[in-house]
């Protein structure tokens, strides 16, 4: 019987060990790539957690603001309500006045049909009374005619009389028409913001269109937290209080901000500014508020410009100084209205100096003298009918120094 090598034993046995330890080897590849794994599926679990988390705090923050807006519009949709009620009342009455003036226009007239009926009776009565005396003596004839005379001036006075009441009858309805129109145009212009929620406030010239977010650096430049996506532009100046509440509300506009600042440099987000004008006791500081009376980051104001200014203060005001007014106002993002007329879709009334009213014409006036006067009434009247119109309509009026105090425009 053949005997069996010793040494094959032990190669069979080392060819096990071997298979055995590079199968556990493998093995433990494999869980140990799929604990890997199972580690950073859990990592990006625990991160999307604080997303989502983060996600829910922000959408949390943003319906509480919402709900904030919400109350503000509603308060401000009951305040445009009344407002459109009163004025309701108003063109009510006006209706009603012109009514009562047309009726009086209608006795009138009756009253002067009846007139002309009693003078063309009492002249057919002295014909027929005269008749019998047609042979009668010269001086009677005489005497009938100076009757008759007498008798067509009454006549004629009467009539002038009744036409003159008339004319200032119609000239009363046709105020009060023109009134009427104006207050129901108004009060559209009013629906239809009311049926959008499209509020305006008293006075835009009081909102706050940036703040300051840094200060420092060569030739006093401070720094904005609006810029080019606000359609903030180079050379657009502020002017600069601690709070909105200090924005000066005199028409006058003779109490300015503690600084005024000019734009230099702009990017998406924000602006780099040098201060042009500063008061000793009062340092600019983070979080001062910006003021532009024309300028807005999201809205477009309306802005009727109207008169004669004078920019360059040298006491002499001009068209000229006008036209840059509106200039201006285009550059910083605003649009000019070219007109005389006062709407209810208006921000603000941008007027010049109030013109002086004209001395009377003396009786030799000649042609250029008369042409000078009524010009200058026009004028006069035009200027003083757009404040009354604007300040009935509650738009606000800004003069050359409101504009310029509430624009940051330097000293």
């Amino acid at each position: 019987m053949a005997t069996r090598p010793a040494g094959s034993g032990v190669l069979v046995t080392l060819v096990v060990f071997v298979i055995t330890t590079v199968a556990f080897l493998v093995a433990s590849v494999v869980l140990y790539s799929q604990s890997s794994a199972a580690a950073s599926e859990a990592k990006k679990s625990n991160d999307d957690k604080k997303n989502w988390s983060a996600k829910a705090d922000t959408i949390n923050k943003e319906m509480e603001a919402l709900k904030a807006t919400e109350v503000e519009l509603t308060t401000q949709r009951d305040t445009l309500k009344s407002t459109v009620s009163q004025q309701a009342d108003i063109l009510q009455g006006a209706d009603k006045k012109s009514a009562e003036l047309q009726s009086q226009l209608d006795d009138v007239r009756k009253s002067l049909e009846v007139a002309m009926k009693e003078r063309d009776a009492a002249i057919e009565n002295a014909k027929k009374d005269i008749a019998p005396f047609s042979n009668a003596t010269t001086e009677y004839t005489k005497s009938v005619d100076d009757m008759q005379q007498i008798t067509k001036s009454s006549k004629d006075e009467q009539a002038q009389r009744f036409r003159a009441q008339i004319s200032d009858l119609q000239k009363n309805i046709d105020s009060l028409s023109a009134d009427r129109d104006t207050l129901r145009t108004r009060l559209e212009q009013a629906e239809k913001k009311l049926s959008v929620f499209a509020v305006k406030p008293e006075d835009p010239s009081s909102l706050v269109d940036g703040h300051i977010i840094e200060i420092g650096g060569p030739d006093s430049t401070v720094y904005l937290d609006i810029g080019q996506k606000h359609r903030v532009v180079p050379g657009m100046t502020f002017e600069v209080f601690t709070t909105a509440e200090q924005v000066p509300t005199n028409t006058d506009g003779n109490v300015r901000g503690k600084a005024s600042i000019q734009v230099l440099r702009v990017t998406d987000d924000t602006s780099t500014a040098r201060v042009t004008r500063s008061s000793p006791n009062q340092p600019v500081n983070r979080n001062d508020v910006l003021i532009n009376a024309v300028y807005s980051p999201t809205y477009t104001y309306r802005m009727m410009v109207y008169g004669v200014f004078d920019v360059n203060n040298d006491g002499k005001a001009s068209t000229g100084e006008a036209a840059v007014v509106r200039n201006r106002i285009q550059e910083w993002g605003g649009k000019v209205i070219d007109s005389e007329k006062v709407t209810g879709d208006l921000d603000f009334v941008v007027i010049g100096n109030p013109p002086s009213e004209p001395l009377p014409l003396s009786p030799s006036a000649g042609d250029i003298e008369i042409e000078a006067f009524t010009q200058g009434k026009n004028n006069y009247e035009t200027y003083y009918r757009i404040m009354k119109e604007a300040t009935d309509a509650r738009i606000p009026v800004l003069n050359w120094n409101r504009f310029r105090a509430l624009t940051g425009q330097g000293n």
